[in-house]
């Protein structure tokens, strides 16, 4: 973090949920932090206590955040990943929870449609759906959040940089 190379997955991981937790505080407030993040599959973890409501299961807002960031995060990867300098909005979401959250959990996504990246790059518009699922163990998930996105592409032109969010990703993670 001293402007030496990070090699280490642990350490690239740390980085990023540090710079998360400074650009959106209340993922600090969850505990969420990044436990996989490979090019096409995330997953977050985040501990029950934060979330924690009066009947000793987890606030559904607190799950929906996690849920929330993991499709959203692996697209900010992708996007950066082809060099797209893209502004993500969220359209519409579906959230349901499904059965109690009484311990730690996970929030995982594990496809993301591809990219239409000839239209982003042109300043057009695509737009795509995501899903998140949230596990306590290795059953039938706990939650599922739904995300329906549209991308608006920025021309190299605007000088519009890389994106909604910057994160501190290795160069060895462009395409």
């Amino acid at each position: 973090m001293n402007g030496e190379p990070l090699d280490a997955p642990e350490e690239i991981l740390a980085r990023l949920a540090m710079e998360l937790h400074a650009r959106i505080p209340m993922t600090k407030f969850l505990g969420i932090h990044f436990e996989v993040f490979e090019p096409g599959r995330i997953v977050l973890a985040a501990p029950l206590g934060p979330s924690l409501n009066h009947r000793g299961t987890a606030f559904g807002p607190g799950v929906f955040t996690s849920a929330g960031l993991a499709p959203w995060l692996l697209l900010v990867r992708a996007a950066w990943a082809e060099r797209l300098a893209v502004q993500i909005l969220l359209r519409r979401c579906e959230f349901a929870i499904h059965r109690p959250i009484t311990c730690d959990y996970r929030a995982r996504c594990d496809t993301l449609p591809a990219l239409e990246a000839d239209t982003l790059r042109q300043g057009g518009k695509v737009r795509l759906t995501a899903t998140s699922q949230v596990f306590v163990d290795e059953g039938e998930p706990a939650a599922t959040y739904t995300a329906h996105f549209t991308l608006l592409g920025q021309p190299a032109s605007t000088g519009a940089g890389e994106g909604d969010l910057t994160l501190p990703f290795p160069e060895a993670w462009r395409t």
